[in-house]
C-alpha cells in the first residue's frame, strides 16, 4: 500500500499565517508594515484593499500577467466543467465563454501595445 501523504505534510497557508500570529507576532508587524506603508496610496483609494498593484507597472507587464490569470481560470473551468451536469454545467460553460472572450480580448490588446517582432526577409 502506498503512502499519500508526503512525510512529513506539507503545512497550509493557515498553519504559516498561525504561526507567525501566534509564535512571532513581531514577524509579521515586520512583514505587514512596508504594505501599509506604501506612499503610493492615494487618500481617494480604499485603504483596507487586500491587493496593491504597484503604480509603475507598464502596460504590457499588466496585460501579459492578465492574460495568464484568464489561462489558469480557463484551465480551471475545464477541470470544474468536467464534473459537472444540467444547469450548472450550462452555467459554468457560459462562465468559461466569458473568461475565454476576455482573454482574446487581452492578447488582442497586448499585440496593439506590443507588437510581435516581425520575421526578417530571409527567414521567410
Amino acid at each position: 500500500m502506498k503512502k499519500i501523504t508526503p512525510n512529513p505534510p506539507c503545512p497550509s497557508a493557515s498553519d504559516f499565517f498561525a504561526s507567525l500570529v501566534f509564535s512571532e507576532p513581531s514577524k509579521l508587524d515586520t512583514t505587514s508594515k512596508p504594505m501599509l506603508d506604501a506612499k503610493s496610496v492615494t487618500q481617494d483609494e480604499d485603504l483596507h484593499s487586500l491587493f496593491v498593484l504597484t503604480p509603475n507597472i507598464d502596460t504590457k507587464t499588466l496585460l501579459v500577467h492578465t492574460r495568464e490569470n484568464l489561462a489558469s481560470l480557463n484551465a480551471l473551468s475545464d477541470d470544474l466543467i468536467a464534473g459537472l451536469g444540467g444547469q450548472q454545467r450550462s452555467k459554468a460553460l457560459a462562465i468559461q465563454q466569458f473568461v475565454m472572450l476576455s482573454e482574446l480580448l487581452v492578447n488582442r490588446a497586448l499585440e496593439q501595445v506590443a507588437p510581435p517582432h516581425s520575421m526578417p526577409a530571409h527567414a521567410a
